[in-house]
C-alpha cells in the first residue's frame, strides 16, 4: 500500500471511519472480538507513530518488519521478555564491569568498608568474555536499504520533520594528550583560538548574530577529537557561511594566542570532590596519568614562548578547523559530517555543499529506522 493508504489505515482506530481504499482491512478489524480489537488498536497506534520514521525507499519492507516483529513479540510473552531483560542486567552488573570511587575521610571509609564489601560481594564474579563484534557499520548498511547510491556516505542528514531549525554535529580526529610532537601541539593551540566563551569566540559571535543557540568549536584533547556543534540554526548554510567569514576575517594577535594557551590549562578545581575523584579514576584507567598531562603542558609552555606564535596559529586555522567546517578546509577520511533538520533545511544544505565543497558532494538522508537493530525473524 502507498504511504497515504497506510496513513488512512492507522487512522481507522481513532476515527472509527474507514476510507474506501482500506475498508476491507477496517472491516476485518471490526470483526475481531473486543479484546482482540483493543490489542489491534494498540498496534495501529504504534504503527501510526512509526510511519513518519520510514522512508519511501524501504516503506514496504519496514512496514512488514514492524508488523512481524509485533506479532513475534506478542507470541513471545511478557515472562520470556522479562527473562531476557534480566539476562542483560546480569551481564552488566558483574564484578568485572564495576568501578568503585570513594571520597571521604579515613573514618568515613572505615565506617562504610563492611557495607561496601557486602555490596560488591553480591556482584557476579563469573568471568565475562569480551564481546567481539563484526566489522560492520550498521547505520550505513541500513541507509543503503533505501538509498542504494549512498555507498560510503560522507555527508548525512537525519530528517526531522518536527522542527524548523537545523543542527550541526561534525567531528574529526585531532590532537590528544598523548601526542608529543610540536606539530600536534601547535594544532591544538590553533584549535583553541576561537573556542570557549571569549568575546571573539565563534560561540559568542554566532549567538550574537542569532544564527545558533548552543554552538562552537570544541577540541576534546582527552579523546583526540575536535567537534563543531551548532543547534537551532535558522538556516544551516547561513550559519556556516557566517562562521567561515568570521574565521577568514580573524586577526590572531598576541592576546588571542595567550587566550589559546590559557584554554589549554583547564582545571577541575571548581567541581565537587566526588566528581573530581570519579574523573581522576577514569583518567587513570584510560592511561591519562599525571605524567602524561605534565609532559603535554610543559611542552605547551615551551611553545608559548615562541616569538611568532600568533602568526603560526593563524596559518594553521584552515588545517584544524577545516575538517569540521565544510567549505573552510578539506574534509578528512575519518571525519563525521552530520546534520539534523527538516527536508527544507537539508535541501538548502545540499545546495551549499555543491557550491562550497564540490558538485560531487551529496547529502544522504537518514531516518529513525536506520538506527533500528532489527531482529532476525
Amino acid at each position: 500500500m502507498p504511504r497515504a493508504q497506510l496513513a488512512q489505515l492507522v487512522g481507522t482506530a481513532a476515527s472509527g471511519r474507514a476510507a474506501p481504499a482500506v475498508r476491507r482491512r477496517a472491516d476485518g478489524r471490526r470483526a475481531l472480538s473486543p479484546a482482540a480489537r483493543a490489542l489491534a488498536d494498540k498496534a495501529l497506534a504504534d504503527l501510526k507513530a512509526l510511519l513518519p520514521d520510514l522512508p519511501d525507499g524501504s516503506l514496504a519492507a519496514d512496514w512488514a518488519y514492524l508488523c512481524k516483529q509485533m506479532a513475534h513479540d506478542l507470541g513471545l510473552g511478557a515472562p520470556a521478555a522479562l527473562d531476557r531483560l534480566r539476562a542483560v542486567r546480569d551481564a552488566v552488573v558483574a564484578a568485572g564491569n564495576a568501578r568503585v570511587v570513594a571520597v571521604g575521610s579515613p573514618a568515613s571509609h572505615a565506617a562504610i568498608e563492611a557495607d561496601l564489601a557486602a555490596l560488591v560481594g553480591k556482584l557476579d564474579r563469573a568471568p565475562r568474555a569480551r564481546q567481539v563484534y563484526p566489522a560492520r557499520r550498521p547505520i550505513a548498511d541500513r541507509l543503503r536499504d533505501h538509498d542504494p547510491a549512498a555507498g560510503d556516505a560522507r555527508y548525512v542528514g537525519l530528517v526531522d520533520p518536527s522542527t524548523s531549525s537545523g543542527v550541526f554535529i561534525n567531528s574529526a580526529p585531532a590532537t590528544a594528550l598523548t601526542d608529543t610532537s610540536d606539530d600536534a601541539l601547535l594544532d591544538y593551540l590553533a584549535s583553541n583560538t576561537f573556542g570557549g566563551h571569549g568575546g571573539h569566540s565563534l560561540w559568542m559571535k554566532t549567538a550574537e548574530a542569532g544564527l545558533a543557540y548552543s554552538n562552537g568549536v570544541h577540541p576534546f584533547v582527552h579523546d583526540g577529537q575536535i567537534e563543531y556543534y551548532a543547534e537551532r540554526c535558522p538556516r544551516l548554510p547561513q550559519t556556516l557561511r557566517f562562521v567561515i567569514a568570521q574565521l577568514r576575517a580573524a586577526n590572531i594577535d598576541v592576546n588571542i594566542a595567550r587566550y589559546a594557551i590559557a584554554r589549554a590549562f583547564s582545571s577541575r578545581i571548581a567541581a565537587s570532590y566526588e566528581q573530581r575523584a570519579e574523573d581522576m579514576a577514569g583518567d587513570l584507567t584510560d592511561g591519562i596519568t599525571p605524567d602524561v598531562v605534565k609532559a603535554f603542558r610543559r611542552r605547551l609552555l615551551a611553545l608559548a614562548g615562541s616569538d611568532d606564535l600568533a602568526a603560526t596559529l593563524a596559518a594553521r586555522m584552515p588545517k584544524v578547523y577545516g575538517p569540521v567546517i565544510p567549505g573552510f578546509g578539506p574534509a578528512v577520511p575519518d571525519g563525521v559530517y552530520f546534520v539534523i533538520g527538516p527536508e527544507a533545511q537539508l535541501v538548502a544544505y545540499q545546495e551549499y555543499l555543491r557550491t562550497a565543497v564540490g558538485k560531487a558532494a551529496v547529502l544522504h538522508r537518514l531516518y529513525p529506522r536506520d538506527y533500528w537493530t532489527p531482529a532476525r525473524l
